[in-house]
């Protein structure tokens, strides 16, 4: 078992491998400087942990006289973004993006035939299948132990530890705060005469300044206890825009933001208790899936509406980044890491949704609301 695994290690390294192949596993002792018997021991015990926490599947050597490379950075073993869902079957949710798409070319060709109870129902039908899935096809989700190993660990100010992961999280706390301080102020297009909006919208600024501090307290010191800080006020961000965006293109959402609320605190509590991300997973992965199918298939209440498009375009370069944390960090010649570089790129997500407050024009849907109101 351990010499499959020690040659698993070698896939496309013939030289190595005829080697491995007429060596006896303990006569094996050092190439390219280590250990290939504690190699295999690591690699085959995290195979077959319930944990799946998996450290890099062994380095391929490069070539003559380049050294492969190493599954640690300064003693941690990397993270790998993909490891966990691996093995987890991708039919199901290509079906139900691919039923989504279908439904929505069926919308743009046939507009006058489809109702807004039937987008509804299709919206709802999308949520149920989604958290099915996570249910009926996907085991529990434990958290990698190394996600917490990110690329750039440095102390370069002020005893600062993980300098850059814990300040870049600043602009979450002064976009937040700008953000509500413009509220206060009149500066932002909203509707004075509609108060739930108007919390909504506060609860949403107060949430992205929290999701600044808690990202922060994390990264000072990267573990699961301080990752539930990190993960409480991103769920109350997601669900909070998630209930804004619904309200304003189906007249309807923000009754139920309490609701949404308790069940994004539910999902990181359950996770901090059970280590099954499942839940914290539907959390995260409903709003990228629902927020551009009800973009493209329900008419706006308002204008600049194209700014929700940019946000979401400015979040998927923040997880690409977050995935290819290492990646950017050997190419920037450790300058900055992939993480670094997710924090700025979500706070310029944030952002869009700020600037499409202020050049909001509400004139239009004043006049229509008005007209509907003599009408009756």
């Amino acid at each position: 078992m351990l010499d499959a695994q020690i040659r698993r290690n070698y896939v496309g390294d013939s030289e190595m491998l005829k080697k491995l192949r007429s060596t006896d596993f303990d006569e094996v002792a050092q190439h390219d400087g280590r250990e290939l018997r504690t190699l295999a021991h690591t690699n085959y015990r995290n195979n077959i942990s319930s944990s799946r926490n998996t450290p890099e599947k062994g380095a391929k050597k490069q070539g003559s006289g380049e050294t492969a490379r190493s599954a640690t950075t300064a003693g941690k073993v990397e993270y790998d973004p993909y490891d966990q869902v691996r093995n987890i079957p991708l039919l199901p949710i290509k079906c139900i993006c691919g039923s989504m798409v279908a439904f929505a070319s069926l919308v743009f060709l046939f507009p006058e035939s489809v109702s807004t109870r039937s987008k509804i129902f299709a919206l709802l039908a999308t949520a149920a299948a989604m958290g099915s899935y996570l249910y009926v096809f996907v085991p529990p989700i434990p958290q990698d132990k190394t996600y917490h190993n990110f690329a750039d660990s440095r102390c370069l100010c002020c005893n600062v530890p993980n300098t850059f992961d814990v300040l870049s999280n600043v602009p979450f706390v002064l976009l937040g705060m700008l953000s509500l301080a413009l509220q206060l102020t009149g500066a932002l297009a909203l509707d004075t005469a509609d108060a739930t909006t108007r919390y909504a919208w506060a609860f949403l600024w107060i949430s992205i300044a929290a999701v600044g501090f808690g990202s922060g307290y994390y990264h000072w010191a990267p573990d699961n206890a301080t990752l539930v800080w990190d993960r409480l006020p991103m769920t109350l961000g997601f669900t909070a825009l998630t209930a804004l965006v619904i309200d304003e293109h189906l007249g309807a959402g923000l009754e139920l933001l309490p609701l949404m609320v308790a069940g994004g605190i539910g999902s990181v509590v359950y996770w901090a208790r059970t280590d099954d991300l499942r839940p914290y997973a539907f959390v995260q992965a409903f709003p990228l899936v629902a927020l551009p199918f009800i973009l493209a298939l329900f008419p706006p209440k308002y204008d600049s509406r194209v700014y929700y498009i940019y946000a979401l375009g400015w979040y998927m370069i923040a997880k690409i980044a977050e995935a290819k944390d290492r990646e950017i960090f050997a190419a920037t010649g450790g300058v900055v890491s992939g993480h670094t570089l997710k924090h700025l790129a979500a706070a310029g997500a944030l952002s869009m949704l700020t600037r499409m407050l202020v050049i909001r024009d509400l004139s239009a849907y004043a006049a229509i609301t008005k007209n509907h109101n003599h009408i009756g």
